[in-house]
């Protein structure tokens, strides 16, 4: 299937962006009738909430819970100045942007719509030399410039890949993520999802760098029981359907964990799991 290429502008101004996430106005509405909408309303609306493909930033403000601030804050600040977009100024609690320079022109080159109705979108500034309304092919697609990858190289994200995503796209994160760990760039240097210990919210908070999918499973549960006894039969009832790349085994996130009194190792690299998008 090929990517719709969509011409508009960013806007972060009273919103809550993070790393991989940003409202986007296409030059031309009719753009958005390439899509399947489930709710006309989010159709309607101007400024559409983006989902990035292929990357995962740090949660800034997840259920009002977040991941280290440094990385987090990183990833959307380099975002920020890919785009354009300066004179930022944050609320007190880092959760949302009171004003910025925003407006900022761009691209953005999506299939199709998430479960939430945001268009999964490689995101492009408006250097880009790409055609408002082309319908292209992956390969006719310049990669390399888009800023999900720029900010997987800098080792600003984390993979997460879902089944929606075309094998040359899994390819390509894939070396480069591979790439940014070997050379322990960015997060990749403070990584602690192989192997950690859980005391507390405040470990995966404050304490460590952990995968995202997982801070918010972890967080979750933090909020839902107040027994640590009870961490594997929560995670086993989330429904989070995953294929291992390198075994072809379908499974379920919580099978994959070892959990061993406090200890939790994780001991698949993000960028070999691909998730269904419908859990």
């Amino acid at each position: 299937m090929n990517y719709k290429i969509i011409q508009g502008k960013f806007f972060v101004t009273g919103y809550s962006p993070d790393g991989d996430s940003i409202r986007f106005q296409a030059a031309n509405e009719a753009n958005w009738d390439f899509f399947k909408w489930k709710s006309q309303q989010k159709k309607k609306t101007k400024k559409k909430q983006l989902r990035f493909e292929a990357i995962d930033a740090l949660e800034t403000h997840y259920q009002g819970a977040y991941q280290p601030r440094s990385f987090g804050i990183a990833a959307l600040e380099v975002l920020l100045k890919l785009l354009g977009i300066e004179q930022v100024v944050y609320n007190l609690s880092l959760t949302s942007i009171y004003s910025a320079a925003d407006g900022t022109d761009g691209f953005i080159a999506s299939q199709s719509l998430d479960i939430y109705d945001r268009p999964v979108s490689l995101v492009f500034t408006g250097d880009a030399q790409l055609q408002d309304g082309a319908e292209l092919p992956l390969a006719d697609l310049p990669l390399d410039l888009c800023t999900n990858a720029q900010t997987a190289r800098m080792g600003l994200v984390y993979p997460t890949f879902y089944s929606t995503m075309e094998d040359g796209m899994l390819s390509y994160f894939d070396g480069i993520t591979k790439a940014a760990r070997q050379n322990m760039v960015g997060l990749w240097a403070l990584d602690k999802t192989p192997d950690f210990t859980l005391w507390n919210i405040t470990t995966i908070s404050d304490d460590i760098v952990i995968l995202p999918k997982l801070f918010r499973r972890l967080t979750t549960f933090f909020q839902a029981c107040s027994d640590f006894n009870q961490l594997p039969g929560y995670l086993q009832k989330q429904s989070d359907a995953v294929l291992v790349r390198s075994s072809g085994v379908k499974t379920k996130l919580a099978a994959l964990l070892e959990i061993n009194d406090r200890n939790i190792k994780f001991p698949y690299p993000p960028e070999d799991l691909i998730f269904d998008p419908k859990g």
